[in-house]
């Protein structure tokens, strides 16, 4: 299986005039788990003291979509954090504004494309960027040059949505690959580690999952090579190191942009990656591993 070496092309987003700030915010929660009520409680936090009404909202609750309906109109936000929350914002509002946290890129592109209404759709992707992650990835490793991205069905890297290249990265390359079956899945990641100095993962809930993980981890271990993760979870399980936003972290960007409306009176259509996050390593794959993981330079 030959591997996709992808050149990157300069992300392209949604652009639009600025409009009228909201008056109304619902903040919409996938479920009544602790991740989300601590993203919407540091959101809380940030526009508490800003002149607008709010409410909160369980999307997995039965009225969900009657709590929608009365948020449904020009002057409304509609926050939704996770996927299942922007799935039913999209079904059950026309005229609000959205903006979807907590969510990956490539499950916010899947879940609006074609749509006809994305002036009214924002986003803040829940995974640093792929430019960012090159660069910490130069940052921190020692003669990385070559960088192993598995995904379900091998275009996760394509389209014009993706980051460009980063200057700061020069040396720095990515290749792809397909799992057309999950019986592939140790075949695949035996071929990626062995072509490249590490593996980055990336939110494909088709590849990185609970009953997949530790059998990435196994083969990659066994092949020497790292594993670069995006959540805290990937990096007790085996990770090198983790890129990702905490909760707090999520609440307190999606909080600051909506106050920072309501305080100007004005709302912009975003479309971008969180820029808040930290970076963790495990000390014990890395003594394994025989790999020294630079400080913040």
């Amino acid at each position: 299986m030959l591997p996709a070496l992808v050149l990157f092309m300069p992300l392209c987003g949604f652009a639009s005039e600025p409009q009228p700030a909201p008056t109304r915010v619902l903040l919409l929660a996938s479920d009544d788990g602790t991740l989300h009520q601590r993203i919407l409680l540091s959101m809380e936090r940030q526009i508490g003291n800003v002149p607008a009404s709010r409410t909160r909202a369980i999307a997995t609750d039965e009225g969900a979509r009657t709590q929608i309906g009365h948020f449904d109109c020009t002057e409304c936000l509609i926050v939704t954090s996770g996927v299942h929350a922007l799935r039913l914002g999209l079904e059950a509002s026309h005229q609000a504004r959205i903006l979807a946290i907590a969510i990956p890129e490539e499950s916010f592109l899947q879940m609006t494309r074609g749509r006809t209404d994305r002036d009214r759709l924002s986003a803040i992707f829940m995974e640093v960027s792929l430019e960012r992650m090159a660069e910490i990835i130069s940052q921190r490793l020692t003669g990385i040059e070559s960088v192993g991205i598995v995904s379900s069905d091998g275009r996760y890297l394509s389209g014009e949505h993706r980051l460009g290249h980063p200057d700061r990265a020069p040396g720095l390359k990515f290749r792809e690959y397909a799992v057309p079956r999950e019986a592939d899945i140790v075949d695949v990641f035996t071929q990626a580690s062995r072509e490249n100095q590490a593996i980055l993962a990336v939110p494909d809930p088709r590849i990185f999952n609970r009953d997949t993980i530790v059998r990435i981890m196994l083969t990659t271990y066994r092949s020497n090579t790292p594993v670069i993760g995006y959540s805290e979870a990937m990096n007790r399980a085996g990770a090198l190191m983790s890129v990702f936003s905490s909760p707090e972290m999520l609440g307190d960007e999606a909080g600051e942009l909506v106050a920072d409306a309501l305080r100007a009176q004005r709302w912009q259509h975003t479309e971008r990656h969180t820029e808040r996050y930290t970076v963790a390593v495990n000390p014990q794959v890395a003594r394994s591993l025989r790999i020294r993981v630079k400080e913040t330079p």
